[in-house]
C-alpha cells in the first residue's frame, strides 16, 4: 500500500513538472514573439524615417535593411491610395500598406512578416508625408510560435 501511495505521489510530481515545463516554454515562445514584433515595429520605424519620401518606397521592395541586430527586408508595398480631398485648397489624405520581413537569426529561425498601415497626405503636387505609422498585424504567426 505504502509502494501503492509512493508512485501515485511520484506520478502527480512528474505530472505537475511537465506541466510546469510547458507553462515555461509557452511564456519563452511568447517573449520571443514579442520581441520579434517589437522588431518589425523599429524596422518599419526605420524604414519610413529614411531620406527618401514615402512616393519613392515602391521603389524599394525587396531591399534589406538592418536595426540594431535585426536585419529586416521590405516584401511588399500597396498604395498609395488618394481620397479626393474634402473641399478645395484641403490636403489629400491616402493610405498605403507596407509588409516587413524580420530575416531569420539565431533568436528567431523563421522569417517573420508584419504588415503596417502608412497614412499618408499631400498638398498639390508636393511629396506625400507620413501621417502616422500603425501596425497592421503579423503574418504568418503560427509558425513562428515555438521557433527556436
Amino acid at each position: 500500500m505504502s509502494t501503492a501511495a509512493s508512485l501515485l505521489l511520484m506520478l502527480s510530481s512528474l505530472s505537475l513538472q511537465a506541466v510546469a515545463l510547458q507553462s515555461r516554454s509557452q511564456v519563452s515562445a511568447s517573449q520571443r514573439l514579442r520581441q520579434a514584433e517589437d522588431q518589425l515595429m523599429s524596422a518599419a520605424q526605420h524604414l519610413v524615417a529614411g531620406p527618401l519620401t514615402v512616393d519613392q518606397l515602391p521603389s524599394r521592395v525587396g531591399e534589406e535593411g538592418k536595426v540594431d541586430s535585426a536585419a529586416y527586408r521590405l516584401v511588399k508595398f500597396d498604395g498609395p491610395n488618394w481620397q479626393e480631398p474634402a473641399e478645395a485648397g484641403a490636403p489629400q489624405r491616402g493610405r498605403a500598406v507596407a509588409t516587413l520581413e524580420l530575416l531569420a537569426s539565431a533568436e528567431q529561425s523563421r522569417p517573420l512578416q508584419a504588415a503596417f498601415a502608412l497614412e499618408l497626405e499631400r498638398k498639390g503636387l508636393a511629396p506625400a508625408q507620413l501621417v502616422s505609422l500603425g501596425e497592421l498585424g503579423l503574418r504568418g504567426r503560427s509558425t513562428a510560435v515555438g521557433a527556436t
